[in-house]
């Protein structure tokens, strides 16, 4: 058996262990960053990966793969997901609520809509461990050594298998050198920030230690005028604890962390009254009209920046993590072992109106345990055939659980009667548990093969077996008497008390990569590669039963939805010029996904007047195709000057979606009818572009560009006079992130809404240290101060006009001291 002392079982470390366990399909994602790229030589910052368990320059990886490293993620201060779309073509993150988070690439995120059951088709991986619900999505990412997103299906190396792809983030690596750094920011809305890191030896060469902790207060940028209540605020924590122990021929990560959140981010917008008539120009009751009406209640405003929320609470989020790698030697091979248990519980107090209604609040407490464990073998660099082999288990169970709380004005709003005896609501609560339940395991193996200096192929499979299982059980919370049940029927569409019972499904499934390159020479190399992807059916944690008007059983909503198909098909080419002072790449891309998961709308079941009943639930869409250009590329024409430069052009329609929920204005109510002709129970959306306005499906701009630079301008010993004589660094960067208009509406919309092309634009300027003990710097976002929407709907005669804003603050500026204390 092969022994390593301290020190070179250290250095292996940082290219086998802590920078490589991760090895995504194609083998390119364990990246890492060269953090001293030397400004003499005029070349960007070379970007280093390990992938396929061997260490080998980004360039070298044959599939599309963007990495941003530690001190861009530091400059910048890109902490949240939606931070780093600016540096990444086709990547757009929607983190605007715990439960509803989506990462998008390509257009495509899965299901938005806050299905719990489902999985993302975008996979989120940190420090070897694959993050099952999008709730973990919702955190400050810190103290990083990079984030790499991984374009196209995954899963023939590690973790969980996804459709579209995958963002893998690493954090820094305990030391046995002793620092501590404190980074405190203080911005506009009165926001401070305040970070901590310290990290050295408790075992001289055997045990380290590093500790993270943040701290993130500021006020939000929307008033409540009901109370004052500071909307879409920061109030959040967070804290990470390591150990690495590093012993003859092993080493062990341990890490622990904890992260809480409590603030005003459960909010929705009303801008206006619905639609004036139907499709058919019938004449439409709209909201307003019905408030008053049926409530005799006036409208205080319309502006969303100037809402009057009821009963507003703030949201809970918290988020335990714990996680175990060992790394073993194993002759000239590594034999890694990853267990983790990660858990993500969310309490939202949601409104019970707006315009100081009181109707009723619809929220979701969360509560998801997750435990994982991956095990597998990889060969040392440098070999003719390179390989890893593996197994993964994943157990995930999820509990969902829906209260609709109802207000002092439900039975009055839900009875459509002034008069109605607001006793039979008020006070009640309709609750439905949702519960789902994942059972996976998978074997997987990967290969390349060097053929000779030019040629090389990569090949992999992987065979999952899942077992998924899904129940949902309703029922009325509260003293309730016959007149009560009643009531409760007539708000939920006929809805009170069922059990579905519990569901299974068990799916054998297959993942599988090809991928040829070839190398022209030293400077360009060209690569194919064709992936298949496949995810298990969804739960559906809100299967209702569907019932007519006089309570007459239907049907029940399908519990578990078909499992989920993606073909990718990669033709790229990645080029350097200028003894590497530019890097240009291109790929170009065709991806169908078949049984793609997604809210959708029940209309197979017509209600006591002919009128589809309709009810949301978990479906499948027939067929869904991506087709489109990426492009990515760094120049440093100068000594110390970096320019990026990113773009993409995005082609996302529906294939096959014969039976799409129309739009709400082609929904009117057999009283107005035209010339007997009756609303539409479905209309076809094949053919058309995915759009924002159909459930579960985030706006998809055709075109986006990413542009920026860097600059470092060595001043010398310039505070020499000031009483410091050591050289200090000017530096300044910007960065420029475009998209062109999204459609927020249906397609079918006779009312169409736009997010108009909007560009933001962040910069900073500063001064550093050439040791790092000190860096100061000033810095804008979102200069242009642009107020980006993401939903938008115009409404029905019962549900108000909604907008929902990005996370992506307006205009912001501050001042950041960054401290190397020892």
């Amino acid at each position: 058996m092969m022994r390593w002392n301290g020190v070179a079982l250290r250095k292996k470390l940082l290219t086998s262990v802590g920078l490589a366990p991760l090895a995504l399909a194609g083998g390119f994602a364990a990246e890492t960053i060269s953090f001293e790229a030397r400004a003499e030589d005029a070349q960007v910052e070379e970007v280093k990966v390990t992938a396929r368990q061997r260490e080998e320059k980004a360039q070298d990886v044959p599939l599309p793969v963007s990495v941003v490293g530690a001190k861009t993620q530091e400059r910048e201060r890109l902490e949240r997901l939606q931070d780093f779309s600016q540096k990444v073509p086709n990547f757009v993150p929607s983190i605007t609520n715990p439960r509803t988070s989506a990462m998008s690439i390509r257009g495509i995120s899965g299901i938005s809509g806050g299905a719990d059951g489902s999985e993302s088709a975008v996979g989120l991986i940190v420090d070897n461990v694959f993050y099952t619900h999008v709730g973990f999505q919702w955190a400050d990412f810190v103290d990083l050594q990079s984030l790499e997103v991984a374009r196209g299906p995954q899963g023939t190396l590690l973790g969980k298998n996804t459709t579209v792809g995958a963002v893998v983030i690493r954090t820094q690596l305990p030391s046995f050198a002793r620092s501590a750094m404190s980074e405190t920011t203080f911005g506009a809305y009165n926001r401070v920030t305040q970070k901590l890191n310290l990290t050295g030896p408790i075992i001289d060469d055997k045990l380290a230690y590093r500790v993270t902790m943040y701290y993130d207060r500021g006020n939000g940028w929307i008033n409540n005028q009901f109370n004052s209540q500071q909307l879409l605020d920061n109030n959040r924590w967070g804290v990470r604890g390591q150990l690495l122990y590093v012993g003859e021929n092993f080493t062990d990560r341990l890490i622990f962390d904890r992260l809480r959140s409590d603030e005003y981010n459960n909010y929705g917008a009303v801008w206006g009254d619905t639609f004036p008539l139907y499709a058919n120009g019938a004449l439409a009751r709209t909201y307003f009209q019905n408030l008053g009406s049926r409530l005799h209640w006036p409208i205080f405003t319309i502006d969303p920046y100037r809402p009057y929320l009821t009963r507003l609470g703030k949201l809970d989020q918290r988020t335990t993590g714990l996680s175990n790698e060992v790394n073993y030697t194993l002759g000239e091979n590594t034999l890694t072992a990853v267990s983790a248990w990660r858990e993500f519980i969310l309490h939202p107090n949601n409104p019970t109106g707006n315009n100081l209604t009181d109707i009723s609040s619809n929220a979701y407490d969360v509560k998801v345990d997750q435990f994982s464990h991956e095990t597998r073998l990889a060969s040392p660099q440098g070999q003719e055939l390179e390989w890893t082999l593996g197994n993964y288990n994943l157990y995930e169970q999820v509990w969902s659980y829906n209260h609709v709380d109802y207000g002092s004005q439900a039975n009055q709003w839900f009875q459509n009667n002034f008069n109605a005896n607001p006793y039979n609501l008020w006070g009640l609560s309709y609750r439905n548990d949702g519960k789902a339940r994942t059972f996976s395991t998978a074997l997987f193996a990967q290969a390349t093969w060097h053929i000779d200096e030019q040629w090389a192929l990569t090949a992999g499979l992987r065979d999952t077996f899942e077992i998924r299982e899904g129940s949902n059980f309703g029922w009325i919370e509260g003293l309730t008497n016959f007149n009560q049940i009643a009531a409760v029927r007539t708000a939920t569409g006929g809805t009170t008390y069922f059990d579905t019972g519990g569901q299974t499904q068990r799916v054998n499934s297959l993942s599988g990569l090809i991928n040829p390159s070839y190398r022209f020479n030293e400077n360009v190399m060209a690569y194919g590669s064709v992936a298949r992807g496949e995810k298990s059916g969804a739960v559906n944690t809100q299967a209702l039963p569907i019932l007519n008007a006089n309570g007459v059983f239907q049907a029940w909503q399908p519990v578990i939805t078909k499992p989920e198909v993606s073909w990718d098909y990669e033709l790229g080419l990645k080029t350097n010029w200028l003894d590497n002072k530019l890097v240009l790449n291109g790929n170009f891309y065709w991806n169908d996904i078949y049984n793609f998961q997604s809210v959708l709308v029940n209309t197979d079941y017509t209600d006591v007047t002919g009128v589809p009943i309709r009810k949301n639930y978990l479906g499948n869409i027939g067929h869904v195709r991506l087709r489109g250009f990426e492009f990515d590329g760094r120049w440093s024409p100068i000594d110390r000057l970096w320019l990026t430069f990113s773009g993409a052009y995005t082609n996302a329609m529906y294939v096959d979606y014969a039976k799409a929920a129309p739009p709400a204005e082609f929904q009117w109510p057999a009283g107005s009818n035209i010339n007997g002709f009756a609303a539409p129970a479905v209309m076809s959306l094949s053919g058309h572009s995915i759009t924002g306005g159909v459930s579960g499906n985030n706006p998809v701009a055709p075109y986006s560009f990413n542009v920026g630079f860097n600059h470092e301008y060595p001043l010398g010993s310039f505070f020499r006079d000031a009483g410091y004589a050591g050289p200090v660094t000017l530096f300044s960067y910007a960065n420029a992130a475009w998209r062109a208009r999204t459609q927020l509406s249906n397609p079918l919309s006779i009312y169409p809404l736009f997010m108009p092309a909007y560009a933001i634009l962040n910069a900073g300027v500063g001064l550093k240290t050439d040791d790092e003990t000190y860096s100061f710097n000033l810095w804008v976002r979102n200069l242009l101060d642009e107020r980006i929407i993401i939903a938008q709907s115009y409404g029905t005669p019962t549900t108000a006009s909604s907008l929902t804003f990005d996370a992506y603050n307006p205009r912001t500026f501050g001042a950041t001291l960054r401290v190397k204390l020892y």
